[in-house]
């Protein structure tokens, strides 16, 4: 049984689309990387498994059941902005939650102790990075079954970045499922076995890592510039009078055959990196979806 199950799920707030057609899975024992531009529909399919928003129509579930009390006794979430007791310590903040989850005292203080987050401080006086440290023990102290967070690393420092994905790998190896959204693809790349990518509300693909690496993505430099190449796997990404660049998917000898009909001065092909390949479908281009 897969831990989340998102299929043809649908939101829509009266007539605005929050998301139209998403589809994934995410296992026990895996981290799957949720991305996507602003506005795509990521936090509003996040609020919905974490039973903050009931779906319009498709199918959610966590742990085969529908989002809600029952299935969040085996999550951890942390959402993109918390709010807590300000004038609470940290520490009486916590302890409180502890204890309506029935969660030792202990599981807090080693959390905090990696996160090297000050106890003893009121909750108004954090800054936006050790906030984010409350939400992170929050989210693991009860050693959830399905983890999901919403840009859990915005404002925290490169260490303390690294504390936090050391502590998703330890989960993951103890069988926890984990969704990870997040803006910054480097450490999607670094963390995550599989990636997500919506956009518009829409899934436009599931895929390992290990799959990505292995498509033939390019990018083509053609001069002089023209943007009447026509070729699956083709799509134009800039050109100006001198110069045309194409993201190219694919075999590359369809590729070099359709540049063998054209009169040109230079071509260059080079591979694209993860970051970019994600960039490129981030970008939504009239006529080349």
């Amino acid at each position: 049984m897969m831990a989340i199950s998102v299929k043809n799920l649908k939101k829509y707030y009266g007539r605005s689309r929050g998301v139209d057609d998403a589809t994934f899975d995410v296992a026990p024992g895996e981290i799957m990387g949720f991305i996507g531009p602003n506005g795509a529909g990521k936090t509003t399919v996040i609020r919905v498994l974490a039973g903050l928003l009931n779906k319009t129509a498709g199918t959610a579930e966590v742990l085969g059941l529908s989002p809600g009390h029952e299935a969040n006794r085996h999550v951890g979430y942390m959402p993109g902005e918390m709010s807590f007791y300000g004038e609470l310590t940290v520490r009486d903040q916590l302890l409180y939650l502890a204890r309506v989850r029935g969660v030792p005292e202990e599981n807090v203080e080693r959390l905090a102790r990696r996160l090297d987050l000050d106890l003893k401080r009121r909750v108004r006086d954090l800054s936006t990075g050790n906030r984010k440290k409350i939400g992170i023990v929050v989210a693991l102290m009860h050693s959830p079954r399905v983890l999901i967070f919403d840009e859990p690393t915005s404002g925290l420092d490169p260490l303390i970045q690294k504390e936090f994905f050391d502590l998703l790998r330890e989960e993951k190896s103890k069988g926890a499922a984990i969704l990870l959204s997040s803006h910054v693809l480097s450490e999607v790349e670094k963390a995550c076995d599989r990636i997500c990518l919506i956009r518009d509300g829409r899934t436009l693909f599931t895929e390992t890592l290990a799959d990505l690496k292995r498509e033939k993505y390019k990018r083509v430099f053609v001069t002089p510039g023209f943007a009447d190449m026509n070729l699956s796997g083709l799509k134009l990404a800039s050109k100006d009078s001198n110069q045309a660049v194409y993201h190219y998917r694919g075999d590359i000898n369809p590729l070099l055959e359709a540049l063998s009909y054209y009169r040109l001065a230079d071509v260059k092909i080079e591979d694209l990196d993860l970051e970019e390949i994600f960039i490129h479908y981030y970008r939504k281009e009239e006529g080349n979806d």
